[in-house]
């Protein structure tokens, strides 16, 4: 009896040790496996969180040594046209560029036709202030001035806005420092004595960007205006070599005093936004109008 004990209390101890050690082999950690401890409290705990890697961030503005490039194909374009020349480039799209060079200073030069586009803003600012009905008569009026570019279309819109005061306190109002309607369009006495109508490029650049964000007369005029601009049908200048881009534009001529200018804005199919404005005065149409040509394509082509 008492053998019978001792073998069965042997038994036992023989089973609880072998159970511990297969208990102990079960949740032992196993070599090289991560330990999960109990997450700290988050009071306890400062959390950072980093930033993840991305690409490069796209450049701003165009980089010095682009912006040089850029110079040397507009005076390589521009390159034998004479008399005294002025280009300013921008384009609205990012990386974002202005840049303005010339055979000479560049200040402010004859207008010729390009004085419209201050004629239209001043009709459309008027009847935004509730100044001047938009009659039928007035819509046909500004569609022959940009459109056509007629003159007498020109004269009348002057007169409806209240002659060559009222339409320079408009641009003096926009801030358009080296533009002035000195004359009405064939007054050539008044070319005679002195009087001329003036811009430059840095007012038109201004003029078309500030239409084509809207930021002139408000999204519903300048979009007016751009529908005007949209349809000129003179593209024998800046766009006639450019393709896959939408254009709105004013050219200006005045042949007797040398002078070929145009104002374009380029929507390309790639969504790019390029404003380019050339004035020339003092040369021959028969050099204008080619270099003209290569410097809308050229500019475009590298811009778009």
């Amino acid at each position: 009896m008492k053998i019978r004990r001792l073998v069965g209390c042997l038994f036992v101890l023989v089973v609880m040790v072998s159970g511990g050690g297969l208990w102990y082999h079960l949740t032992r950690p196993v070599a090289g496996a991560t330990v999960h401890r109990a997450a700290a409290s988050p009071k306890h705990t400062k959390q950072t969180t980093k930033p993840r890697a991305t690409a490069t961030t796209p450049r701003r503005t165009l980089t010095t040594r682009q912006k040089a490039r850029l110079t040397q194909q507009i005076k390589r374009d521009m390159r034998g046209i004479g008399g005294r020349w002025s280009v300013q480039v921008t384009r609205l799209t990012k990386p974002t560029v202005t840049l303005k060079t010339g055979n000479h200073a560049v200040k402010r030069q004859r207008a010729a036709s390009t004085i419209k586009l201050y004629i239209m803003l001043a009709i459309f600012q008027q009847h935004q202030q509730g100044k001047l009905p938009l009659t039928a008569a007035t819509r046909q009026a500004l569609q022959r001035m940009i459109y056509n570019s007629d003159n007498a279309a020109a004269n009348q819109l002057i007169a409806t806005a209240g002659g060559l005061k009222s339409v320079n306190r408009v641009i003096r109002q926009h801030h358009f420092t080296q533009t002035v309607l000195g004359r009405h369009l064939m007054d050539t006495r008044a070319l005679q004595r002195g009087h001329d109508n003036w811009t430059s490029v840095r007012d038109l650049s201004r003029f078309l960007t500030l239409l084509s964000q809207h930021r002139l007369l408000g999204r519903t005029a300048d979009r007016q205006m751009l529908a005007l601009l949209h349809h000129c049908r003179n593209h024998s200048k800046l766009p006639l070599r450019v393709t896959h881009a939408q254009v709105y534009n004013k050219t200006g001529e005045y042949p007797d005093l040398g002078v070929q200018n145009d104002a374009a804005l380029f929507k390309t199919t790639s969504g790019q936004k390029i404003v380019i404005v050339v004035l020339s005065q003092g040369s021959h149409a028969a050099r204008q109008y080619p270099a003209m040509n290569r410097l809308g394509q050229d500019l475009v082509h590298r811009l778009r």
